[in-house]
C-alpha cells in the first residue's frame, strides 16, 4: 500500500503540556511496566492507537527560547490490556526555530513556542527501525519520529528535563497515524 492509499489522520495529543517533567512517574521497573500502570503519573497517559494506523509519526513542541532548550523523551507500546509495556525508543530533542503560532489541536494562539527541529535516538529496541526525519536542527523544518506501529494498542510517552535551566518551560508531544 502506498502512502496515498493509506488513511490520513489529524494530529492527536500524545502527552499533554507540562511545566515540570515526568521524573518519578517513569515505568522503568519490571513491576511497574504492567498494563495497570499505563496511566501512572498525573500528566502521563497511554494513548489508544487506532487499529487503522499502520505507522505513527510524533513531534514535540514547547515554550522556550529557540535552540536554548533540550529535553529527553521515551516511548513505550502496549500490545493489549494485559502484559508489560515494551520500550520502543528513547532519545533527546531540542526546540528549534519553527515558531508555533497556533496550536495544531486546540487552535489557541501560542507565543514564545517552538517545534522540535532536532531529535536524536539514544537507544531503540523496536523490532523495526525507528527513524528520525530532519535531524539536523537549524533547518527551518519540524523534526519527527516515525515507526511501524506493529499492532500496538496503546502508546505512552514520557518527557523529562522540563522546567529547569536550559530546558523548556512547557512541553508536549503530538502524534498522527498513517
Amino acid at each position: 500500500m502506498s502512502i496515498l492509499e493509506s488513511g490520513q489522520f489529524g494530529w492527536e495529543r500524545l502527552h499533554k503540556s507540562i511545566t515540570a517533567d515526568d521524573s518519578g512517574t517513569e515505568i522503568l521497573g519490571a513491576t511497574t511496566r504492567n498494563f495497570a500502570n499505563k496511566d501512572a503519573g498525573t500528566d502521563v497517559t497511554a494513548f489508544p492507537i487506532d487499529k487503522k494506523w499502520n505507522a505513527i509519526m510524533i513531534t514535540f513542541m514547547g515554550a522556550a527560547a529557540n535552540h536554548t532548550t533540550n529535553f529527553l523523551w521515551k516511548l513505550y507500546g502496549y500490545r493489549g490490556e494485559n502484559g508489560s509495556a515494551q520500550n520502543i525508543a528513547n532519545g533527546t530533542g531540542y526546540l528549534g526555530d519553527v515558531a508555533l503560532t497556533v496550536h495544531p489541536i486546540t487552535g489557541d494562539a501560542a507565543t514564545s513556542s517552538y517545534y522540535a527541529d532536532e531529535l536524536a535516538i539514544s537507544s531503540q529496541v523496536w523490532p523495526k527501525l525507528v527513524s528520525i526525519v530532519d535531524v539536523g536542527g537549524d533547518t527551518g523544518e519540524i523534526a519527527t519520529i516515525q515507526f511501524d506501529a506493529l499492532g500496538i494498542k496503546y502508546l505512552r510517552c514520557e518527557l523529562t528535563q522540563v522546567g529547569g535551566s536550559n530546558e523548556p518551560s512547557a512541553l508536549e508531544a503530538i502524534m498522527t497515524g498513517f
